[in-house]
């Protein structure tokens, strides 16, 4: 090889040197840049969030991601700082925003999903809750999520499960009064009627519906229709059962009874001998008070030669017990009339005569009117029926 060749081949290897030696040069000069722009990034993004600054140290954690957009590290940053930046919003969307922006950067963020799971709570929002708490645990398999979420759901079920019980309890409530009241209202008409029948009356009482309707009264309860005031009480004229098969119609103020009416009782056990108990008079405080007329109908095949086939006591009558001097009227088996007159104090019959009364336990309060029998008491309290303690 001449001189001149071996020249041009050292020129050529010389500027190759050099220009490799210029872009490695260049090459590790950027590289050091770059790392030193994303060290004070991320350094001024650490100083940000010691101060509180979440916003700022997001800002710079962001723009050291431009340089590194896959980094694991500095997205897991993001996200916590989006984590504290909620804690400071309080609990409307700017704060659930936060929560959201810090599961973009890191999904499985369990803080992230707790602080919306709270907002939801505290805002009762159970359907954002449940979704949030069901999601959270999908993606982070934090059982506390799984448990709360499953005891929101055992619970709704639970709620569920009373409010169509309840749904059907009020439907059958309602189904029960529209039959209540169809039955009472028919009654209401005969009661109504120009002429009240009360043989009619007493037929319908006696029949298999009416029965069933006495049987759903339970103690003091009772079922109305009618009159009512601008307090959906009882006011004016109605009709209404009590427990053992009394009805009542008649006047009604302050939901009880007051005025004037008619108590009825016209089923009774078969083995019992009254066939039916009318008392119609004056009630104040939902008793009879004040003049009244209580009559007694019995079957005559069940009462004994010397009974009353039916017997009508009138006087005065106080909280339902008879009071003062009364006066009965009966009709004997055979269809003769006798009369007595008595006094009681209290429910209480008052001893007329000394006389033995013939009867165990017993003795007289009046002799009837044409003196050939006796009115007799075991010292129990009369008054009307329902309303004896």
């Amino acid at each position: 090889m001449n001189n001149l060749v071996r020249n041009i081949i050292i020129g050529i290897v010389v500027v190759l040197l050099s220009v490799s030696g210029i872009f490695i040069t260049y090459y590790l000069t950027v590289m050091r840049s770059d790392d030193n722009a994303i060290a004070v990034l991320i350094n001024d993004g650490n100083e940000a969030m010691e101060l509180s600054m979440y916003q700022e140290a997001i800002d710079k954690y962001n723009e050291a991601m431009e340089y590194e957009p896959e980094s694991k590290e500095l997205k897991e940053a993001i996200a916590h700082a989006y984590v504290m930046l909620a804690g400071t919003l309080g609990n409307g969307p700017e704060a659930i925003s936060a929560y959201q922006n810090a599961l973009t950067y890191n999904p499985l963020n369990t803080n992230a999903y707790w602080g919306m799971a709270g907002i939801y709570e505290n805002n009762s929002d159970e359907d954002n809750l449940l979704l949030t708490l069901q999601t959270g645990y999908v993606n982070t398999n934090d059982t506390d999520m799984k448990i709360k979420a499953d005891n929101i759901e055992i619970e709704r079920a639970r709620i569920k499960a009373e409010e169509e019980a309840a749904a059907q309890e009020e439907a059958e409530r309602i189904a029960l009064e529209e039959s209540h009241n169809d039955k009472l209202s028919r009654l209401l008409e005969l009661f109504k009627a120009e002429k009240v029948d009360m043989d009619k009356i007493k037929e319908m009482l006696r029949s298999e519906e009416f029965i069933e309707m006495v049987d759903e009264v339970i103690g003091d309860n009772s079922f109305y229709y009618g009159d009512r005031d601008e307090n959906n009480k009882r006011s004016g004229k109605g009709i209404a059962v009590y427990a053992d098969g009394y009805f009542y119609y008649g006047d009604y103020s302050d939901d009880v009874r007051n005025g004037n009416g008619i108590y009825i009782r016209a089923v009774y056990a078969e083995s019992s001998s009254i066939g039916s108990y009318i008392f119609e008079g004056e009630f104040k405080n939902d008793k009879p008070n004040g003049k009244g007329t209580a009559t007694s109908n019995f079957y005559k095949d069940k009462i004994g030669e010397a009974g009353l086939s039916k017997q009508v006591i009138t006087g005065e009558y106080v909280d339902g017990y008879e009071n003062g001097t009364m006066n009965l009227t009966g009709v004997a088996k055979s269809g003769a009339s006798v009369k007595y007159t008595y006094k009681v104090e209290n429910g209480v019959a008052v001893k007329s005569s000394n006389e033995d009364s013939q009867i165990k336990g017993q003795y007289i309060i009046a002799k009837s009117s044409d003196g050939k029998s006796n009115l007799t008491s075991d010292g129990s309290k009369r008054g009307v029926e329902g309303f004896l303690e």
